[in-house]
């Protein structure tokens, strides 16, 4: 019994040894526990934090994502507006082409008739001269003829003759306006 006692001492040692490396395991194992939990409560924490940022960058991200749906909508409403806007200045470029080809064709066509108007003044020019030229070579012969008529009419006064009668008579003739004023 002696010898039963002594090993039950041996093993309540044993024990108390256990025991007190177990306490001890236990103390370290509740000291890495409560290390452990707070460093999951900081993990947490921090993975909070990050989900409040997240949430908040998704928040920015859908405003700037309606902003830009909202800025899309406006520039294909723009885009529309501009491509009536290029239809219509095309087509009145294109009316203002053919309008043009058409004043060149109506300039061809005056500069054709200004060229032959020019042609028609050169040759009325050249008639008016012409003509002015033959009135000068008449008058010339007129005045010519007067001065023949007025020297036969003066030789016939000179000789004194019975044909004065005559030569007042073509004298008169000759200038019918001198015998009106002596009337």
């Amino acid at each position: 019994m002696l010898e039963e006692l002594q090993r039950l001492q041996a093993h309540v040692r044993v024990l108390k040894t256990r025991l007190a490396e177990f306490e001890s395991e236990n103390q370290t194992l509740s000291e890495a526990q409560l290390t452990s939990n707070q460093q999951h409560q900081a993990q947490i924490e921090q993975k909070n934090e990050t989900i409040n940022s997240k949430e908040e960058e998704i928040k920015s991200l859908t405003d700037q994502l309606s902003s830009s749906q909202t800025q899309l909508k406006q520039l294909n409403d723009d885009a529309i507006t501009l491509a009536d806007r290029y239809s219509r200045l095309e087509k009145s470029c294109t009316d203002l082409k053919n309008r043009f080809q058409e004043i060149l064709a109506e300039r061809n066509e005056l500069r054709v008739v200004k060229e032959k108007l020019q042609n028609e003044q050169r040759h009325s020019n050249q008639e008016i001269q012409a003509l002015k030229n033959e009135r000068d070579r008449l008058l010339q012969k007129n005045e010519h003829a007067k001065a023949k008529v007025e020297a036969i009419i003066q030789r016939l006064s000179i000789l004194g003759t019975a044909q004065d009668q005559h030569a007042q008579e073509i004298q008169q003739l000759a200038h019918p306006s001198d015998a009106s004023e002596e009337a």
